[in-house]
């Protein structure tokens, strides 16, 4: 039991570390994000400011701003990761050299290390930018680690869902919208409170139980989606 425990583990980080290998010759994810992503925070910055006027419109909507920037940057980089595998006829050679479950996992975490980079770089400057105090940053920390990991593994089953069709970018988008809009929700609220200082209440527990049956999800069909 071990020993397969250990094989598995070994075999999706291979697959993550061939992921980042892939990713460093051609940094596509990573110039696709971060220029989505800073160019779309400086005309937020640029067209709305900090919206100074009303505390209220702060906590409002500046935390929607924030969730749609990760939300879109996230989805000009991720589709990719399937895509890249048809593109370079590769995906044979991956299902012979990993069972889908060590396959998944190690997608997964590649998506997840581009999310959680894509944060690191955009929250801080958003923060700055817009002059958005945080009363209760524990609370933010667990609304981008929570919304950053469904954000991540959702992204990444509907990668495979759509890595051979033809109009991959129309697909995403159609597909991801009710799979991830949940998550944008509870996200957003979330955010709001940690701005606002209040207590978390049912919010984080949703987003966490969103995480959950995602996963539970994801770890289903995704060898379905990948062997048909």
């Amino acid at each position: 039991m071990w020993r397969a425990t250990s094989t598995w583990a070994a075999e999706a980080l291979a697959v993550f570390a061939k992921e980042w290998r892939c990713e460093f010759r051609t940094r596509y994810a990573l110039n696709t994000l971060a220029l989505f992503a800073v160019t779309t925070l400086v005309v937020v910055s640029v067209s709305l400011g900090p919206l100074g006027a009303s505390s209220v419109e702060r906590v409002t909507v500046l935390p929607v701003l924030l969730w749609l920037i990760l939300l879109f940057a996230a989805a000009a980089g991720l589709p990719r990761a399937f895509v890249h595998e048809e593109e370079t006829h590769t995906a044979t050679a991956l299902r012979l050299a990993a069972p889908p479950g060590a396959l998944f996992c190690g997608k997964q975490a590649y998506a997840l290390a581009l999310v959680a980079a894509l944060e690191a770089l955009v929250v801080p400057l958003f923060l700055v930018m817009m002059q958005l105090p945080v009363a209760r940053p524990g609370l933010l920390l667990a609304a981008l680690a929570a919304g950053g990991y469904g954000l991540a593994t959702g992204s990444t089953l509907v990668a495979a869902i759509i890595g051979q069709a033809q109009s991959r970018g129309t697909l995403f988008a159609v597909l991801s919208f009710p799979i991830l809009l949940p998550l944008l929700i509870f996200s957003v609220q979330l955010t709001r409170l940690a701005v606002a200082g209040e207590p978390p209440g049912e919010a984080l527990k949703v987003l966490l139980l969103y995480d959950g049956s995602v996963t539970v999800a994801a770890f289903m069909l995704f060898p379905v989606i990948w062997n048909p």
